[in-house]
């Protein structure tokens, strides 16, 4: 087991300012609420500096047909610590996420490691076939983890950064006037469901980096939306062929609730990279956590490899 302690910007929006967490745990379970309390109780005892520790579920739910994600608050001498997120593969424990509020001061009573190295990806993984554990439904799920923001597009400007030779501020009409292209492609959501043949128009992401011109050193894209949420994904996801910064869905204009006026569509990755709203794109040199990559969701989150959550490979340690 390997652990890890920072502070994750990303999260700041909900109030979050520390995430402890581990990875590699590798404890078999037989009653998950009640063993994976004696885990957590464990484990926060044997680094952080805290008394009185009790542990309360709250709630489990399916992520794809093979996870299972149970949720506990803990309480030391009966005041709110941290909430927790427990990872299960089968009966295997495979990750535990907790994240403190801003208010709260973490104490470690051992050493973790400072540096955190790039994470390890699979190269050539593949981008199309069966996804493993993922079922079909008709129509999307809306999620809104930080809310709707308002969105006024003669206002709104895409902003494209970081390690670039031509930094960009594209406009809506900027926008429409690019060259357009259109992607037919099944939707999978981390959580476990799929929408087909999704039809999405909008430019090529290849489109954007080729304006901006990344430098060589470029391993990461970073994008956020008007909301504050935010993902990362590998430059090569970024730029591959059907990666669009989409602005229809199914012949027609993104809704609010889709994400107008653009969003980022790479098929062959979880939803959640996707990020709606966007409005800035940056292009960096190194791995930083977005929004659920702070809580533990995979790096790259590609759908073939199944790459929910991260693992000892991906791990920045």
């Amino acid at each position: 087991m390997r652990c890890y302690m920072g502070t994750s910007p990303p999260l700041e929006p909900k109030g979050i300012g520390t995430v402890f967490g581990c990875v590699d745990v590798g404890i078999h379970v037989t009653d998950p609420i009640s063993d994976v309390k004696e885990v957590l109780r464990e484990i926060l005892g044997s680094y952080l500096d805290v008394a009185g520790l009790s542990i309360e579920f709250t709630e489990n739910e399916a992520i794809g047909t093979n996870y299972l994600l149970y949720k506990y608050h803990v309480l030391t001498e009966g005041r709110f610590l941290c909430s927790c997120r427990a990872v299960l593969r089968g009966s295997v424990l495979e990750e535990v996420v907790c994240t403190f509020d801003k208010s709260c001061e973490v104490k470690l009573v051992r050493a973790l490691p400072k540096e955190l190295p790039e994470p390890e990806l699979l190269a050539n993984p593949p981008t199309c076939g069966a996804p493993p554990g993922q079922f079909y439904i008709s129509h999307f799920i809306i999620y809104r983890i930080l809310g709707t923001p308002k969105v006024d597009p003669r206002t709104w400007r895409l902003r494209v950064g970081g390690l670039v030779e031509n930094p960009l501020e594209l406009s809506l009409e900027d926008i429409d006037r690019l060259p357009k292209t259109v992607v037919v492609r099944d939707f999978h959501c981390v959580t476990g469901w799929s929408v087909a043949n999704v039809r999405w128009e909008g430019v090529r992401l290849r489109l954007i980096a080729e304006m901006a011109r990344p430098l060589s050193s470029v391993k990461w894209v970073v994008s956020t939306g008007l909301d504050g949420y935010s993902s990362i994904v590998p430059l090569e996801d970024f730029i591959s062929d059907e990666a669009l910064l989409a602005l229809k869905v199914g012949d027609k204009p993104l809704s609010i609730e889709q994400g107008f006026p653009a969003r980022v569509v790479i098929p062959h990755l979880y939803g959640w990279k996707g990020v709606k709203w966007v409005t800035q794109i940056v292009f960096t040199d190194r791995y930083v956590d977005g929004y659920w990559e702070a809580l533990g969701y995979h790096e790259r989150g590609n759908v073939y490899l199944e790459e929910r959550f991260k693992s000892p490979r991906g791990l920045r340690l």
